[in-house]
């Protein structure tokens, strides 16, 4: 693998084709399902309605989830390969081309970044300084908005490309 080579060999084309451990991800559809049927059980002793009905569609989930990863293991390596499949290039449907841009330079994310965090820290500093003031409400809301831009501006840092 070259620096100019801008696909890394991986098991899968994340984040658009990933491939996730389906024996771990039964294992744990399998025992949200047990854990919601144990809640249907116990809240219907409870009588408690409303918990009854979230506990019956999280099972539900739970269970859409197990039939989809049984079937999926079931159809192979391809969809869970094992340590002697080598990585491959997903299967790509027609029309299904690369995207051809080109990768943001480091100076545009650095800027991009900065400028995210910048917003980050100018709505932290207004709402505990001027708006809880009028609206306390507001004051949260804003730090609630303000506490979501940083997992973004990560990801606008490090996408497309690095220079090394």
């Amino acid at each position: 693998m070259t620096r100019s080579d801008p696909h890394r060999i991986r098991s899968g084309d994340e984040p658009m084709h990933a491939r996730s451990p389906l024996r771990m991800r039964l294992t744990m559809a399998l025992i949200g399902l047990a854990s919601a049927i144990g809640g249907v059980a116990f809240f219907l002793s409870q009588h408690a309605v409303g918990f009854v009905v979230f506990c019956a569609v999280v099972g539900l989930v739970a269970l859409v989830d197990a039939i989809v990863v049984a079937r999926h293991i079931r159809q192979g390596p391809h969809w869970q390969p094992g340590r002697d499949i080598p990585p491959y290039r997903p299967v790509e449907e027609p029309g299904d081309e690369p995207d051809e841009r080109r990768p943001l330079s480091q100076h545009t994310r650095e800027h991009v970044y900065l400028a995210m965090m910048g917003t980050c820290l100018v709505l932290v500093v207004l709402a505990w300084t001027v708006v809880r003031l009028f609206s306390p409400g507001l004051a949260i809301a804003m730090s609630v908005i303000a506490a979501f831009i940083p997992p973004f501006a990560v990801m606008v840092a490090n996408a497309r490309g690095r220079d090394w």
